[in-house]
């Protein structure tokens, strides 16, 4: 994996709010690779190289263990052993620095790219969130919303399609898709998410009751929807959708800050 693609990597993982740690070889002696990078991630899967072998194995050990504390620094590792001197093994010195890059951003999840989301995406951004968008619709029907994200995922469906992304745990999830059955299998698929911080869904309480009775149908406890804010928002007055925007993102932002309605 070249520089270029190494760089592209990062953007992706970064993007998708992966935590990951950018590992830089810093200086080598009596070792045949003077440079090198690669990215670790918290399970240990590496992009890139720094040259292989037991220095390679040391750095994402330690890669794993920093990303995990969220701490930089700069380990070197002495590779000389009686198997190096004998010609059965690599010797030397490595040093690398270590960079830790957690996604400290909350990341909202906007299942559907409408004016509502459109006007969400904007103000969630404003306020520091990370936004992935998802969609059944393309660049011709939601292509503003597409470039307001920072992540689009096109899906097949919002049943299945959705509850099979890999999607930031704690994640702020949103539902407002371009129809009512559209918003209740958006639901249904955003519930297997169960490591969700928030789930709201936009609509009536007309409409909210008869779509809860499809999914209880279809195996959604009362459990899992009694923690749905829905309908979804701060009732602070207004329609227009930046209007509920705001409402929307003062109610995520209550949840996020541990306080009660009746706080404020």
């Amino acid at each position: 994996m070249d520089g270029l693609e190494l760089l592209k990597k990062q953007e992706e993982l970064l993007q998708e709010g992966v935590p990951h740690a950018v590992v830089t070889l810093v200086e080598t002696e009596g070792t045949a690779r003077t440079h090198g990078k690669m990215l670790v991630l918290a399970d240990g899967t590496i992009y890139g190289t720094v040259g292989g072998g037991a220095g390679e194995r040391l750095a994402i050990r330690d890669a794993v263990q920093l990303l995990e504390q969220g701490k930089n620094a700069v380990r070197s590792y002495q590779l000389d052993s009686p198997l190096s001197a004998a010609g059965k093994a690599c010797g030397g010195s490595l040093t690398v620095f270590i960079e830790s890059c957690p996604d400290t951003r909350p990341h909202l999840v906007m299942v559907g790219g409408g004016h509502v989301g459109l006007a969400l995406i904007r103000a969630a951004k404003l306020a520091g969130f990370a936004v992935t968008l998802a969609d059944t619709r393309g660049e011709q029907e939601i292509g503003q919303a597409i470039a307001a994200a920072d992540r689009f995922l096109p899906l097949e469906n919002f049943g299945s399609a959705l509850a099979a992304q890999k999607l930031p745990a704690g994640a702020y999830y949103v539902v407002a898709t371009y129809s009512h059955a559209t918003d209740g299998e958006a639901l249904g698929g955003v519930l297997q998410h169960t490591d969700a911080a928030y789930v709201g869904m936009i609509g009536s309480r007309r409409k909210i009751e008869a779509l809860y009775e499809k999914l209880m149908a279809a195996g959604v406890t009362e459990k899992q929807l009694a923690a749905v804010h829905a309908p979804i928002g701060l009732a602070l007055g207004g329609e227009a959708p930046e209007e509920i925007a705001v409402a929307i993102l003062a109610e995520i932002l209550m949840t996020k800050y541990g306080k009660r309605r009746r706080e404020l």
